[in-house]
């Protein structure tokens, strides 16, 4: 099997856990495989799989394994690029060709259609290995540099819902591949129902988790909350940190939601796979932010139907693909007054119902965002390649 290098601007990140879970899955497949990235953040966690920084160490001794007809590619690709600086391009383009061919790699895997995907195009021709790359919401909507280009000089290139499915195949129908970003189900495990947890008379728990920016819909909660709280005993707790933070929490002081609201700052992986099944629902009301950028395919949702609790969510792009019918609701983006009613819905089904919509959440990840079928289909993908 072909090793596989994931090329990503930093890792790892908090918020980007779809290629954390990726890189692992394939690992788990029975690809060797490695990171490669701009920035590293050092952590305490363990991998089983070497990360490389681009750039970092020079491997100059293997110029002559560099194939010329790759290079003459490479340098095709780089002067047809608009969005970067060429000279930067090719030498960082080569630094990566050059520790991709030192670790033996077979195919470069990027994730986000921006400047390492380019890197990992340039410096893929120059080894003569096939590549691809997964397209996700803001570098296709909100960024997009270079996409026509980027697209067509690929082996494949993985879209993160239907509706991103159709934009791209309008540039390349034949390489656009259509593959969800998949959740380790086995790591996430509904609750176990006690008499504790199913008491009447306990608050309703919503639960917010992401980065606090304007494309998440956090403030239009936020308000629906102040709506429902006269009405029924509900809490929300907000889990992720972001440059929206400050306004938040001013917001929930002004509308007197104080006791009820709290913000939890940012949270492992492994935090969030231990915590979410005690929420009764998670809320995501995304929306399309004033400079373009929407979610395409949010993992947050699948992690929640993972352990079991029903989500409310907007009718945006993979949204609506994710919440399959009797697992959660769906309201309009932006709109308040639909969210509060959604909200509101949910608190009235009874305790059996609110169950049920867990248990065909759970269904629904298992048969449709298995992490280890996605791998599965990237694995084949990978491996029929051919330069």
């Amino acid at each position: 099997m072909k090793k596989v290098a994931f090329l990503a601007p930093s890792y790892p990140v908090l918020s980007e856990t779809f290629i954390r879970t990726e890189v692992d899955s394939v690992s788990a497949y029975g690809h060797e495989v490695c990171v490669m990235t701009f920035t590293k953040h050092n952590n305490c966690e363990k991998f089983n799989y070497d990360i490389h920084v681009i750039g970092a160490k020079s491997y100059f001794s293997l110029l002559t394994t560099l194939s010329p007809i790759g290079m003459i590619k490479a340098l095709r690709f780089i002067t047809m690029q608009h969005s970067m600086p060429k000279l930067s391009l090719f030498r960082y383009s080569l630094q990566l060709a050059l520790q991709m061919r030192k670790e033996g790699v077979n195919h470069a895997h990027a994730h986000f259609a921006q400047h390492t995907c380019a890197h990992a195009i340039a410096a893929a021709k120059m080894i003569n290995i096939t590549c691809s790359f997964v397209a996700h919401g803001h570098d296709i909507y909100e960024t997009p540099y270079d996409v026509n280009l980027k697209v067509n000089s690929s082996d494949f290139v993985v879209a993160v819902c239907k509706d991103m499915e159709a934009d791209l195949k309008k540039i390349n129908h034949k390489k656009i591949k259509l593959l969800h970003c998949g959740v380790k189900t086995n790591e996430f495990k509904p609750p176990v129902l006690t008499p504790e947890n199913n008491n009447d008379l306990a608050p309703i728990r919503l639960v917010f988790l992401g980065r606090l920016v304007e494309q998440k819909g956090i403030r239009y909660l936020i308000q629906s909350l102040h709506e429902l709280h006269q009405n029924y005993l509900v809490t929300l707790d907000i889990i992720g940190d972001g440059d929206q933070l400050l306004n938040l929490q001013q917001q929930v002081d002004t509308l007197g939601l104080s006791q009820f609201v709290r913000f939890l700052g940012a949270k492992s992986p492994h935090w969030v796979s231990n915590n979410l099944p005690t929420f009764d629902c998670l809320v995501a009301p995304f929306c399309i932010s004033q400079s373009g950028c929407v979610d395409t395919g949010p993992l947050v949702l699948k992690e929640a139907m993972a352990v079991g609790i029903p989500v409310i969510t907007t009718d945006l792009m993979g949204c609506k693909e994710i919440v399959a019918p009797g697992t959660g609701l769906i309201v309009k983006q932006k709109n308040t007054q639909a969210l509060s009613q959604a909200i509101s819905e949910f608190i009235n089904y009874p305790k059996e119902k609110r169950q049920e919509m867990g248990q065909l959440a759970r269904l629904n990840v298992e048969n449709n965002f298995d992490a280890s079928q996605q791998a599965k289909s990237l694995s084949n993908w990978i491996e029929n390649c051919t330069n």
